[in-house]
């Protein structure tokens, strides 16, 4: 249900509501940056994995490649996918993001 402008600001002024709408709108703005927050880690890993990943490789990842390297950092460690980017050669490390990822 969308409440109009003039709805809305007639309930901010009922005791109580005021109230409930900022806290309501707090924890909007704190999933969305949330969300902001998690997506910039994604595009960060992307980048700066991917990058390594295209230097091994030859080529940019694929979607499918980037979203492996992305999901095996948040569920194992950056860490462990900069080791495997570059310690592993460039088939075993193209067959290691095709596998699936391991979930505890």
């Amino acid at each position: 249900m969308l409440i109009e402008d003039e709805d809305y600001e007639d309930l901010l002024s009922t005791p109580g509501w005021a109230e409930m709408a900022r806290e309501s709108e707090a924890r909007g703005e704190a999933r969305g940056e949330a969300r902001g927050e998690a997506r910039a880690r994604e595009e960060l890993i992307t980048d700066l994995l991917g990058r390594i990943f295209a230097r091994r490789v030859g080529r940019r990842p694929s979607e499918a490649e980037a979203r492996s390297i992305v999901e095996r950092s948040l569920t194992t460690s950056a860490v462990e996918v900069e080791d495997a980017l570059l310690d592993l050669d460039r088939d075993a490390l193209l067959r290691w993001l095709a596998e699936p990822t391991k979930r505890d």
